[in-house]
Order: C-alpha cells, then sequence, then structure tokens
C-alpha cells in the first residue's frame, strides 16, 4: 500500500526559481514537521525533528514537449519514501510554457494530509512575491505545531456527547456489522495490479469533472437541505456503493482536518492532522428512497460522527471500519487565495493522488473543487473491481450526482377535487378511489410529492402537489397555523429547491389563498441559523445553510396574464378581428383579471370601444375606483360597472347581450356563466381553475352551432416538450384516475403559464427578471411579456380542455353585431 500523497499545482506568473527555493527555506525552518522522520526501530513510532538548518532542494526543469510532464510526475509518483530517511517530502517545479509551471508536491503521509500541501503551496507563492518585492517573508509566527496538537489529544479525554442523535449514532456502530465483501471479476495476473502512472500499485483510477451548473445546483442543494457542501457527493457515494454491494447498511470512512479544536494556529500548522470517521446511515424502508431523504438522513449521520470523533471499531481481520469505503472532500476554500501576489494557481482536472487510500481500502471517494466545476476520483483496489468495473461504478455515481438536483424550476400545486379527477379521466365518479384512499395512496408520509417533471428548451420543471385537494384549499386559509396552507406550500417550496430548483412558483388559487406570496415568505424565514461549529466540516467546505432566498418564489401571476392575452390575441386573429370598435368585459377583477386587462390595453395597438368590469356583490367600489383610472388613461373608451348576483349562472344580463370579448378569471367551482346564453359571436377567454362554465356544454355548442368560442387561456406554447411521471408513484396513480401531466388536461408543447414562470426566473438566474409577490403591476407584467418573447414563447393553440379548436370552428364563428355605442359615462 502506498503510504504517500502527490499534488500537482498549476501556477501562473514571474516566478523565479532562486526565490522559490529561499521560500522553501524559509518553509522548511517555519514547520517541524517538514523536517522530521521516524527513526527505524522504535516502537511506538517515535517523531524525530531535525535542525531548522536543512535545507530542501527543489528540482527544477524546464520542458520542451507537453508530453514530458506526465512522464516526469509518472516518475515521481513511483519514487519511494522511507520513514527514517529525510526528506519526506520532495519538490518539483517544471516550467512547461512562458510564466507557467506545475508545482508538484510528493510527501509521506506521516508528515502531512492534503491540506498541508494547500496550505504549503499558499505560503510559497505569499513568501516569494515578498521576496520578488524586497520585503521580509510576512508570516505571522506559528503559536502551536503539530506536536503540541498530538499532546493535547493525549491529555483530553472526548466527553460522550449530548448532541440529539448522538446515542443513536454510537448505538448504530456498535451494533454487529459484516462489510460487504468484493472480489473483481478479474483478479490481476501477478497479484499487485500494479498500475503504471499516477496510480497507487494495486489501484485502479477513474475521475469525471462536474461543470459549474451542475455544482452549483450540488451546492443549492446541500444548502437547502440545511447541510454544507461535501454531504451530496457522500450520498451519491452511499448510494452508489449500495447498487455495487446489494447492501444497504454500509459503514463509509469520512476524512476530516482533525484542525477544529485543536491548538491555536491549527489551521496554519503543516502536519497530518487529517482522520478519519465513521458514518453509518440509518437504513429506512425496504428499498432507497428520494435522492433528497438519504441526503439529510446521511447528513445528520456525518455531523453526529464529526462530534463523535473517531471510533476504535475494526472488522474480523482487525481493519478500522472506516477503511473499506472512503471519501473525502478537498475543499480549501478556507485559507483563501494569496493576498496581493503576482502569481496565481490554476485549477487542475488531474487525478492527482492528494488522499491515499488507507490500508484496505476497496474503493476511495476524492472530490474537490476545479475552478467553478468540481472534479470527482474515483480508486478501487484491482483486487475488488477491474478497471471495466470501477468505470461502471463511476458512472453509476455520476448519475446519482446528475439527477440528484433535477429541476430547474417547480410548481407547488394541489389535487383537483375527487369528482374533477374522474372527469378528466373520462370516468364514472364511483370509479375513482375516495379522497383518503388518494391521499394516502400519493401521500404516505403526509409531504408534498414530486409528481412530473417536464424537460422543456428553458430547462426542467416539476409539479409538486401538495396533500391536498381542490375543495379543501379554503379551510386551510388560516394564519399562524403549522397546518395553514401558507405553512403547507413553505415546506413544499422548501423541498422543491432541494430537489434542485431555483424558483419556485404557486398554481392555481394559492397566490390569492396566501397575502399572493408574502404569507408563504414568512413561513420560510428561518426562526434559527445553525451554528457554524455544528455544520462546518473540517476537511469539508462549511457553507452555512439558509432559508430559500425571496427571489427564488415567485407567484406565476405576471406569466398568467401574459398567456391571457396572448390568448385574447390568438382568439381574434384567428377569427379576423380587432379589438378596437370591440366590446370588452372581464369578469372577475381580481390579480389575474386586473392585471390582464391592463397588459391587454397596453400590447394593443388601438383600445376597444367600451369595457365591461364585473366582479362579485358588494365590488362596486373597487370596480369604480378602477373604472375611474382607466378612464383617466383613455378618456374615449367607456367603462361600465356591474356586479354579479352571487349565484350560479348570476351574471347579469347586460353583458351576455353587450360583451364582445368576455375574459373570466374567477375562483371556486361555481358555474358563473351561462355557455346557453352567450350572444352568438361571443369570445370567452377564461383562466378560472376549474372553467367557471359548463364545459361539456360548451364543447357541445362549439362542436354544433360553431356560434362562440370559449378557450382556455392558462397555457403557453414553448415549443417541444416531454412529461414524465415520477417513477416512485404507486401503479395505480400511473395507469388509473390519476393519469396524466399534473393531474389536469395536456396539450403537447405547452406549459402552464403560472408554471412556465418559475421556468422564466431559473433560465434568466434571477439577474433579470423580479419575482411577483403581492399584485402584478404593469411594468412587472410587460417585463414578462418581454421575457417570453425573449424565450420564443407563444399562444397555446386555442382550446378548451385537451380539444384543440378546430378551423372550421373559428372561420364560422359569425361576426359581432353592430351597436351605437353609449357615450362615454363618468364611473
Amino acid at each position: 500500500m502506498d503510504s504517500a500523497w502527490l499534488a500537482r499545482f498549476r501556477i501562473r506568473g514571474p516566478l523565479r526559481p532562486e526565490l522559490f527555493q529561499r521560500a522553501v527555506d524559509v518553509l522548511v525552518a517555519r514547520h517541524p514537521m517538514l523536517r522530521t522522520v521516524f527513526p527505524a526501530g522504535a516502537r511506538p513510532p517515535v517523531q524525530q525533528e531535525l535542525p531548522d538548518t536543512l535545507r530542501l532542494p527543489v528540482e527544477t526543469e524546464a520542458l520542451s514537449e507537453p508530453g514530458l510532464l506526465e512522464l516526469r510526475i509518472a516518475e515521481e509518483a513511483r519514487r519511494r519514501f522511507e520513514p527514517w530517511a529525510w526528506p519526506l517530502l520532495r519538490l518539483r517545479l517544471f516550467t512547461v510554457a512562458d510564466d507557467e509551471h506545475v508545482l508538484v508536491v510528493h510527501a509521506h503521509h506521516l508528515i502531512g494530509d492534503g491540506y498541508s500541501a494547500a496550505l504549503l503551496t499558499r505560503e510559497l507563492l505569499t513568501v516569494h512575491d515578498r521576496f520578488a518585492a524586497g520585503l521580509s517573508d510576512g508570516l505571522e509566527p506559528l503559536r502551536s505545531t503539530f506536536r503540541d496538537h498530538v499532546e493535547l489529544r493525549a491529555t483530553r479525554r472526548r466527553a460522550p456527547s449530548r448532541a440529539p442523535g448522538a446515542a443513536d449514532h454510537l448505538a448504530r456502530h456498535e451494533a454487529p456489522y459484516t462489510p460487504p465483501v468484493l472480489r473483481a471479476s478479474r483478479q490481476p495476473a501477478d497479484g499487485t495490479g500494479a498500475s503504471p502512472g499516477l496510480r497507487t500499485p494495486g489501484f485502479h483510477t477513474t475521475g469525471f469533472t462536474l461543470d459549474a451548473d451542475r455544482a452549483g445546483a450540488l451546492r443549492r442543494l446541500a444548502r437547502t437541505a440545511g447541510t454544507t457542501p461535501y454531504a451530496p457527493f457522500l450520498t451519491a457515494y452511499h448510494r452508489a456503493l449500495v447498487g455495487l454491494t446489494g447492501h444497504r447498511d454500509l459503514v463509509l470512512g469520512l476524512a476530516v482536518t482533525g484542525r477544529d479544536d485543536s491548538v491555536p494556529d491549527a489551521h496554519r500548522v503543516f502536519g497530518p492532522f487529517a482522520e478519519a470517521v465513521a458514518v453509518r446511515p440509518p437504513v429506512h424502508g425496504e428499498v432507497p428512497g428520494p435522492f433528497v431523504e438519504d441526503l439529510r438522513r446521511v447528513a445528520a449521520e456525518a455531523v453526529a460522527a464529526r462530534t463523535a470523533g473517531p471510533l476504535d471499531l475494526r472488522t474480523d481481520d482487525g481493519l478500522p471500519r472506516t477503511a473499506q469505503f472512503f471519501f473525502t472532500f478537498l475543499d480549501f476554500g478556507s485559507l483563501g487565495a494569496p493576498a496581493g501576489t503576482a502569481l496565481t494557481v490554476l485549477p487542475d482536472d488531474t487525478d492527482t493522488a492528494l488522499a491515499p487510500p488507507p490500508v484496505g481500502t476497496d474503493v476511495l471517494l476524492a472530490v474537490r473543487p476545479s475552478g467553478d466545476g468540481v472534479r470527482v476520483t474515483v480508486r478501487a483496489s484491482a483486487g475488488a473491481l477491474t478497471e471495466e468495473e470501477l468505470a461502471v461504478f463511476a458512472g453509476g455515481l455520476r448519475r446519482e450526482l446528475e439527477d440528484s438536483a433535477p429541476l430547474d424550476a417547480a410548481l407547488i400545486g394541489y389535487l383537483p377535487a375527487p369528482r374533477d379527477l374522474a372527469a378528466y379521466a373520462g370516468l364514472p365518479p364511483h370509479a375513482v378511489p375516495g379522497r383518503e384512499q388518494l391521499r394516502a395512496l400519493l401521500f404516505p408520509d403526509g409531504r408534498p410529492r414530486l409528481l412530473e417533471t417536464t424537460t422543456t428548451s428553458l430547462g426542467t420543471s416539476g409539479f409538486l402537489a401538495l396533500p391536498v385537494f381542490a375543495d379543501e384549499l379554503t379551510a386551510l386559509a388560516t394564519p399562524d397555523d403549522r397546518s395553514s396552507l401558507a405553512a403547507r406550500t413553505a415546506r413544499a417550496v422548501e423541498h422543491a429547491l432541494a430537489l434542485g430548483a431555483r424558483s419556485v412558483s404557486l398554481a392555481g388559487v394559492i397566490p390569492a389563498l396566501t397575502g399572493y406570496g408574502y404569507d408563504v415568505l414568512r413561513e420560510a424565514a428561518p426562526t434559527a441559523t445553525p451554528s457554524a461549529a455544528a455544520l462546518s466540516a473540517a476537511a469539508l467546505s462549511a457553507t452555512p445553510p439558509s432559508a430559500a432566498a425571496p427571489g427564488a418564489l415567485t407567484t406565476g401571476h405576471a406569466t398568467t396574464t401574459v398567456a391571457v392575452v396572448k390568448t385574447v390575441h390568438a382568439a381574434l386573429a384567428a377569427t379576423g378581428r380587432d379589438l378596437a370598435g370591440l366590446t370588452l368585459a372581464v369578469v372577475g377583477c381580481g390579480s389575474i383579471g386586473t392585471s390582464s386587462l391592463r397588459l391587454l390595453l397596453a400590447r394593443s395597438p388601438r383600445p376597444p370601444a367600451r369595457l365591461i368590469l364585473c366582479d362579485l356583490p358588494g365590488s362596486a367600489p373597487r370596480l369604480r375606483r378602477l373604472a375611474a383610472e382607466l378612464s383617466a388613461d383613455r378618456p374615449g373608451t367607456a367603462v361600465q360597472v356591474l356586479e354579479s348576483t352571487g349565484t350560479p349562472a348570476g351574471l347579469p344580463a347586460e353583458l351576455y347581450e353587450e360583451a364582445d370579448v368576455v375574459v373570466t378569471a374567477v375562483s371556486g367551482p361555481t358555474a358563473l356563466l351561462d355557455v346557453d346564453r352567450l350572444r352568438p359571436g361571443t369570445i370567452v377567454v377564461d383562466d378560472s381553475f376549474p372553467h367557471c362554465f359548463d364545459t361539456a356544454r360548451a364543447l357541445e355548442r362549439m362542436r354544433r352551432e360553431r356560434d362562440v368560442l370559449l378557450v382556455g387561456g392558462g397555457l403557453l406554447a414553448l415549443g417541444a416538450t416531454e412529461t414524465r411521471l415520477s417513477p416512485d408513484l404507486p401503479p395505480l396513480a400511473r395507469t388509473g384516475p390519476a393519469r396524466g401531466t399534473q393531474f389536469q388536461p395536456h396539450l403537447p408543447g405547452t406549459l402552464a403559464s403560472c408554471r412556465l414562470e418559475s421556468l422564466l426566473h431559473a433560465h434568466h438566474d434571477g439577474s433579470e427578471l423580479p419575482p411577483i409577490h403581492g399584485l402584478v403591476d404593469l411594468p412587472h407584467a410587460l417585463a414578462h411579456w418581454d421575457a417570453a418573447e425573449s424565450a420564443g414563447v407563444t399562444a397555446a393553440p386555442l382550446h378548451l380542455l385537451d380539444h384543440v379548436i378546430p378551423e372550421a370552428t373559428l372561420k364560422a364563428l359569425p361576426r359581432p353585431r353592430t351597436r351605437p355605442l353609449p357615450r362615454p359615462r363618468r364611473p
């Protein structure tokens, strides 16, 4: 087993070898471990520090051919260290181009760890630049050494942790454990599995790089799950190992720096502080669950493991349990970049061996940031896996990472009432399971669930359903209640963000019942932030978790207004009409109705001749104020205010008699609009859910009489889309009455406008498009109009439910009758 690590650092800038050597001399004197040996025969091993006058020569070479670099590094990797012979660290500096160099640091693990390599390189660059400027080394004297750390650990007994979950963690690790046995399908012919180049003898190596987008998604996934960036990688590693071994009960070794809770200046000391803690995630259920659930479980176990510290638990062979499956996350961002230096360290995607596999390791995973992305290196014992088997394992690991945060955006919604589910499925009501049976089937844990995903040109959107039905929403709209609609929605938003969504929008009446998003934001606000000490991972980058930023949530109403207006334009164009000279009625002057009217007026070359505003009984004072604003902007347009009767089909007769185009946006299941009373030639664009009229009668009249046009106004078209139901849904949900997209009718190539809003925000990444909280004003509506236009979004085909209106019906629509227009009246 190789007991050394080897790291390479690409350096750019005017490096002077003689100054670099002087910097090395300074650091050899500064760090005793750089001049330490372990005399042969001493039991237990004894650390002997040599004089600080020793000089460690740097081997320098200018390479004339690019291929020579890998040859030289491979040669260095094959060189051995003997613990009793100094030096136990070698430095080789290769110049590969003008102002571009590669520093190779090769050291025995007894004197330093991966963090030490990064620390050494940072200090070398800092001191080199100070020497180049004619200054002293400028390093603050150290207050401690690694020897002090060892003595402190020897005198300090770790008290049993009283942290939540600590007792369960210890009990789980003290329980019997049978490690899985891995044997390569083809054993090495020479019994060693020696591999050329950088690979440790007996080990195969492979790796891949995740780009900035995927790395960013994994960081967001960790943050929203309340953990640090290493956790998604550790979780994916655990899930891949479960697939490889067939064992769900596994112990993984997690490398931590060992510098926390140590001597002063431990983070500025070169030495082998790193240690391994045992991670044994609890097993829940008969099969692995969703990634985000495993993430929370693995992250909690990792925190408990780091709190408990190393456990001296061994296999029957006497090997540490932590050795077989080892994980290290090599993020040394806490060191920061050298301040004010002319030399910079560049990302390097090679699979250098910063962490040698412990004795007894079958598989090792090493992860480290590389520029804006992440480099993942997988190493496996030649006796455990062949190179081909390792490649398959690495491919599965990569799929776990790429599928861990599958969403770019999400929509939070709910289920239609059971009777509507039956209608959508084309089944009689008695054929649909009961309400509680459906709820137990789809939401066995009572939490929001991802039901399906849709892939579009703008990214992937998920539909997450609350475990509630449409006819239950109003009763849940109570503030200050953990079971309230706002609280449930906030938990669903957190779940969506944990699945990678950068933006989340709200469906149907959720915005109206949650203060247009503000109640959800209040529920999502953190009540307490975990301390950095509780969540920082020494060898792991510690980014404290945070609550969802307000910019991640948008109501969906702005893009819904865009859909309504585009649908009105499409209906007028398809029937050869112009809004000018027509009477436009808006039924339901709430958030959607009012904002759609304002946007329609702003995006129409000429306004309608007359406006009718209609809403619930008692709304007249509010409607008159709106009418006054509209009349002030368009003095030539008459505006009339009407109130409904508050009963089914309770719209006033004047609306049926006068309106040429009706935009409806009302809440609730009431069939407010009477299809049979519509005057021939009337166009209705409805954004109510469910529709505010008898859809069966509307389809029949359009099919037989072809004298009216009633269409849905909530969809937009954005090219090819692919929708997939979540694979973990029960069979009945995938094939029975709940089949279909979003548990609602669907047209290929379209998306619900409220859902598209979060996709547009994710596509713009919050840089240009303002999120919507509260009512939609005209500037916000116009911004979303422009965003939809630039994304190539168009009106959906004119449709009702999943029926596209035939062209013959559109052409047959009678022309509206000509009537004398009333003189404008004062509202």
